[in-house]
């Protein structure tokens, strides 16, 4: 059978995609190559036609993850003010459709903690995916230069993360509830003002 030319493109892209959505929903140790090829409905033998190792999935599924969130939040904002679209965005991240599937959620608060334990290769290339995940975000931050409203970002987007996870970490969906209104509450309004957060006039 002959395939068309962008067909190992294609199959490639849903073995990441797939791979990323287990691996945020199960931590990239409880997911084996053989579950995520069963999920794209390809052989498991298929799997080295394009990807030399795990690792190397993992390295890409990361990095696809994070720019999809990144893409999806910004298309989120579209045609608002900068105030009024970060709220839009901090009430998306904060939200109990976010705490249910981590599986198609941001990735830093799917596996942060997994990520800080990465081999420096592959936390470089991590790296390289968050900078870019910052880059197509910080025009939502507060600030009056590039460097305030990255400051912003490094404050509010690993914040926004952790009442996630911990909100995660409870079974009580009233506690879950409390985190992420509580959460909204405090990031909307030292975020989205008019006014530059004190924090960072500091900053260059």
């Amino acid at each position: 059978m002959r395939y068309a030319v962008d067909h190992k493109g294609q199959s490639r892209e849903r073995i990441v995609t797939a791979a990323g959505r287990q691996f945020r929903a199960k931590g990239s140790e409880n997911v084996r190559v053989a579950d995520v090829m069963k999920a794209t409905g390809l052989t498991h033998g298929g799997f080295y036609k394009h990807f030399s190792s795990k690792d190397q999935l993992l390295k890409e599924a990361v990095q696809a993850a994070l720019a999809q969130t990144a893409t999806q939040f910004a298309e989120l904002a579209g045609g608002l003010s900068r105030g009024e679209a970060l709220k839009r965005v901090i009430a998306s991240y904060l939200s109990e459709a976010h705490v249910k599937h981590p599986d198609i959620g941001c990735t830093l608060a799917a596996m942060g903690t997994e990520m800080a334990r990465m081999p420096r290769d592959m936390k470089r290339a991590v790296s390289q995916a968050l900078d870019a995940y910052l880059d197509r975000l910080a025009f939502l931050m507060p600030g009056k230069t590039a460097g305030q409203r990255k400051a912003a970002f490094l404050v509010l987007f690993p914040s926004m993360a952790g009442c996630m996870m911990t909100a995660r970490a409870h079974s009580s969906k009233e506690r879950q509830r409390q985190i992420l209104e509580a959460g909204r509450a405090f990031f909307e309004q030292a975020f989205c003002g008019e006014k530059t957060p004190e924090f960072l006039e500091t900053m260059q």
